[in-house]
């Protein structure tokens, strides 16, 4: 009866030294360990803060827009484009460009899982960027909230002043682009129709050279005096005629004179009335059907340019009005102490999981040993 109770002691005691050794192995241990890494070696973080958010100078309607009822906003829809430019590869090359961003990351003075690898791929190393620079889009103010976790406070803000630039030179590529395109087919259509305005005043020049002619009005007026005066002196003429005839023969020198005269009118008259209204390509009539064809012809080029040259006007006006404009609610911020990593958080969570963890193999533990 004793050695039983003897035996039965003994084996409890083991039993009770394998459970001791496995709460050792299991929970204390990896506690302990977890809690030495996160105070003593992990590497502090300090991260820089700012906030922005873009505004578009657009003209006011009375008018319902459509738009409006389930649509993404133009404001919304440019600060989601910026903050893909941020997440993106560009930005992350630029900035290790220009302050050696991956270098830092990858630094010996961080510890071994916290730092980047240094030989690590493309792929990897976009993955850490994303983990440090974190963009969040609040869409209620529709802000643009940019976070930058580095090793040192003042290079976290270096990064972030880096940021915002880039971005600044994003927006204003972005209106640059907007100005281009809205532009470029009223533009083309401005040169197009000067271009053909100068070529028909340039065929106006060349026909009042080669005819000698300013105005075909100007000249129809001057031809029309012309024929008036000769008219009335013809008239004189005749009246002289008719009152020396009564009392000179009509042999006589005067007489003939003053026939020669009527004759030499007569002529004259018929011959700028031919230049102003005969059937001959160089007859001022024909001169003024072109020269009024060409002059239609200006006016029409001319209205096209005008109109043109509106449109022109109206749209960089329109341009100018959807200007993007980066605003700025929050500048980067300085770090006084380091947030990042949050000890308690991992101290907590991987306890939790070591202590689930040692119930999981307790429980099949205890399982085996009841099937055995």
């Amino acid at each position: 009866m004793i050695e039983r109770v003897k035996d039965s002691i003994q084996t409890g005691y083991a039993a009770l030294s394998k459970e001791q050794l496995l709460i050792l192995s299991i929970i204390l241990l990896p506690i302990v360990i977890l809690w030495l890494y996160t105070y003593l070696i992990l590497t502090d973080r300090y991260e820089s803060h700012a906030s922005v958010y873009i505004t578009e100078e657009q003209q006011k309607s009375s008018s319902l827009d459509l738009e409006m009822f389930g649509a993404t906003s133009l404001g919304s829809r440019d600060i989601l484009v910026l903050k893909t430019f941020i997440d993106s590869q560009v930005m992350m090359k630029q900035l290790d460009k220009d302050l050696n961003l991956l270098d830092h990351f990858a630094s010996d003075h961080a510890d071994f899982f916290s730092r980047l690898p240094s030989d690590a791929p493309i792929e990897v190393a976009y993955g850490h960027y994303l983990s440090r620079i974190i963009t969040t889009y609040n869409e209620e103010a529709q802000l643009l909230e940019i976070s930058v976790q580095t090793f040192d406070k003042d290079f976290s803000k270096k990064v972030l002043d880096r940021i915002m630039l880039h971005s600044q030179t994003f927006v204003d590529e972005l209106n640059d682009k907007i100005q281009t395109s809205s532009l470029l087919f009223y533009e083309k259509a401005v040169k197009e129709s000067e271009a053909d305005m100068i070529k028909v005043r340039k065929k106006l020049t060349d026909f009042q050279r080669e005819n000698s002619i300013f105005s075909t009005e100007i000249a129809s007026k001057t031809i029309a005096g012309t024929i008036s005066g000769l008219e009335a002196n013809l008239a004189r003429k005749q009246a002289e005629l008719r009152s020396r005839i009564s009392v000179l023969n009509e042999n006589a020198p005067t007489v003939l004179r003053i026939k020669a005269e009527i004759e030499a009118l007569r002529e004259q008259i018929a011959k700028e009335t031919a230049r102003l209204a005969s059937g001959d390509e160089g007859a001022l009539s024909q001169l003024d059907s072109t020269f009024k064809e060409i002059e239609l012809e200006i006016e029409s080029k001319a209205a096209r340019y005008q109109s043109n040259l509106q449109a022109y006007e109206k749209a960089r006006l329109d341009a100018a009005r959807q200007f993007r404009f980066l605003t700025v609610v929050s500048a980067p911020t300085i770090a006084e102490k380091s947030l990042f990593p949050d000890r308690l958080y991992i101290m907590i969570t991987g306890s939790i999981i070591v202590i689930a963890l040692y119930f999981m193999v307790s429980i099949s533990l205890s399982v085996v040993r009841e099937r055995a």
